[in-house]
């Protein structure tokens, strides 16, 4: 009996200090812990495996309303993540109060080189961030993969209560696949010597961009105006357009450190995203907006799972030019947030289905 009662007793304090041990590992553990863990209890340093065809139709194509695979504590908690290092209602947007004429901007990416802020500019600068207390229930964010082509999603996308677009898009002749609602569409200035190649002095390409910019009616035009003294031009030149032809869009600037805060989010996480892609931010510009994101035309591959090639966009032939991004580690990223419910993730053809 005594040899019993002794046994228990060892056994008893073996509990009690491994206990110990193991709580106060985990709390330094905890201390340590610098990025974001989308999926608790996996090993985050090991590359999710690329979802296959039978697995993909499975867990991203979906015959029931898609609110459904939204999990609002998910998105709750990938939120407060994105604005401790992101505040859309001060960090969206250049604002009048801020600059006056003849200020010089540092650009982020082109050292020693700065712009100024002329008059037709400040013109145009807005005196508040456009989504300055904005909410919507749904979002669309659309990206340009060649994905898109023959995906039938242009209606469900246009039944979002907010859509948010990449670099002016082609949008005519494309409307079953990408719909035409617009209501935040980026321009990245390399879009004018990639897409309208002879602005400058061909008018015809000037009014092929300024019918361009009409499709945006009243709704946001976003230029990230300040990160490269090569776009100087180009945005001299889309500022010069929407005074010259009245356009009535809302317009937004990004500020000059606007890249270096989102890289310091992403850096906070396990994925190594290099710069963040266009449809990267966006995302999280949706995500501090909106109840339900859905994205759509993020498909960093060129091939689909039945071998078919994909084109790197899904309007024109500009081929992958990707190199200061890393699309797959991001489509890793949605990936692994479309399983925890914090987003839908479509790739497959669209059921008809509003969101």
């Amino acid at each position: 009996m005594a040899r019993r009662r002794t046994c228990v007793l060892f056994l008893a304090c073996g509990l009690f200090f491994s206990s110990t041990f193991f709580f106060l590992l985990g709390t330094k553990a905890w201390q340590n812990h610098r990025y974001v863990s989308f999926q608790p209890g996996l090993n985050m340093r090991t590359p999710t495996k690329a979802v296959s065809s039978e697995n993909r139709a499975n867990s991203l194509r979906t015959h029931e309303t898609p609110a459904v695979n939204i999990a609002t504590s998910q998105v709750e908690l990938i939120r407060r993540w994105i604005t401790s290092f992101f505040n859309l209602d001060t960090d969206l947007t250049v604002i009048k109060s801020q600059v006056q004429i003849g200020q010089t901007i540092q650009y982020e990416a082109s050292r020693n080189k700065s712009t100024n802020i002329t008059e037709n500019f400040f013109r145009l600068i807005p005196e508040s961030s456009p989504l300055l207390g904005r909410h919507f229930r749904s979002c669309a964010v659309v990206g340009n993969s060649g994905i898109l082509l023959g995906s039938r999603c242009g209606p469900q996308i246009d039944s979002a209560d907010f859509v948010f677009r990449c670099n002016l898009p082609a949008i005519e002749g494309f409307e079953e696949d990408v719909g035409t609602k617009a209501n935040f569409t980026t321009m990245n200035p390399s879009v004018l010597p990639h897409d309208y190649d002879g602005y400058i002095n061909t008018t015809s390409v000037q009014d092929r961009f300024v019918k361009r910019l009409r499709l945006l009616h009243d709704q946001i035009l976003h230029i990230p105006a300040f990160v490269t003294v090569n776009g100087r031009e180009h945005v001299e030149f889309a500022n010069r357009m929407i005074l010259e032809h009245h356009l009535p869009m809302k317009l937004s600037y990004a500020p000059s450190d606007a890249n270096k805060k989102m890289k310091m989010l992403w850096g906070s996480s396990e994925f190594h995203t290099k710069r963040p892609s266009t449809g990267n931010i966006l995302y999280v510009l949706a995500t501090c907006l909106c109840d339900q994101v859905h994205l759509y035309g993020f498909y960093p591959f060129d091939k689909d799972e039945k071998g078919r090639d994909i084109k790197y966009h899904y309007f024109g032939e500009l081929k992958n030019s990707t190199r200061n991004h890393n699309m797959t580690e991001e489509y890793r990223a949605f990936q692994r947030l479309h399983q925890r419910k914090a987003l839908v993730l479509h790739t497959e053809p669209c059921d008809n289905v509003k969101l």
